[in-house]
């Protein structure tokens, strides 16, 4: 398998790093919260048998740099846009899991006409969404960060897990606006409310709720041959046996 990497300088002088692979209709991998494009290293060679897979790295994370004191879900959401504007796309699929799954939902509700069919794989538009134990805990670690963060590196991380203690923004008439076919897809012992991904999937138009038992936020990584069966029945539009 080809796998073509490319970067963009942005007009703040962030570079964003990004590689692509495969063939067909472009379909986008957005990664969480600390992670890379290598979240989906389970993914890619076969959902590349299928689509031009995009695999970005975001704004601060893996090989992508970041001039910005402050991340936004708007401003990552933005990076993406200018990366479809480089490749001329008009038209994507977008697989988004955690923080990446948020910066989905903020395109789709931003460019309605450009997504064809959106996956969000344990999205939280507000941080009550999350459990009581993983909001202490990053909590925990942005006061750890922060104490560091003389050290340019773990600045970085301190800015990147602020993220997650802020609500995205995202509210529920933007949700409302997403007209793209949507599958919200879950662990049931995901570290997001069970009954905050079912108000995500609610407040899309017509957007289809999966939830799979035993499984847990890193779904993609524990059980990948299951996990990509769903996603690629779902963008396909046809049942998948891997």
């Amino acid at each position: 398998m080809k796998i073509e990497e490319k970067s963009i300088t942005v007009a703040d002088g962030s570079v964003l790093f990004y590689k692509v692979s495969g063939a067909g209709f472009p379909l986008f991998l957005l990664h969480g919260n600390g992670g890379s494009g290598e979240y989906f290293i389970h993914q890619v060679p076969v959902f590349s048998r299928f689509f031009k897979v995009y695999t970005v790295d975001l704004r601060g994370h893996g090989r992508s740099t970041n001039t910005q004191a402050i991340l936004s879900f708007k401003l990552l959401s933005d990076d993406l846009y200018l990366i479809t504007e480089k490749e001329n796309i008009h038209s994507l699929d977008i697989l988004g899991f955690s923080d990446g799954a948020n910066i989905a939902m903020r395109f789709a509700a931003d460019h309605p006409e450009m997504v064809r069919h959106l996956v969000l794989n344990a999205g939280n538009t507000e941080v009550s969404g999350m459990t009581t134990a993983v909001k202490i805990g990053t909590q925990l670690e942005y006061l750890w960060f922060k104490l560091l963060s003389p050290f340019p590196r773990w600045r970085k991380r301190a800015a990147i897990t602020a993220l997650m203690l802020r609500d995205t923004g995202i509210t529920e008439s933007d949700l409302n606006s997403i007209s793209a076919k949507t599958m919200v897809i879950v662990g049931k012992r995901d570290v997001i409310k069970l009954k905050h991904s079912m108000y995500i999937a609610e407040s899309i138009p017509e957007a289809v709720f999966v939830l799979i038992s035993g499984q847990g936020h890193l779904f993609a990584l524990k059980n990948p041959k299951l996990f990509n069966e769903h996603i690629l029945s779902f963008l396909l539009e046809k049942q998948v046996k891997l």
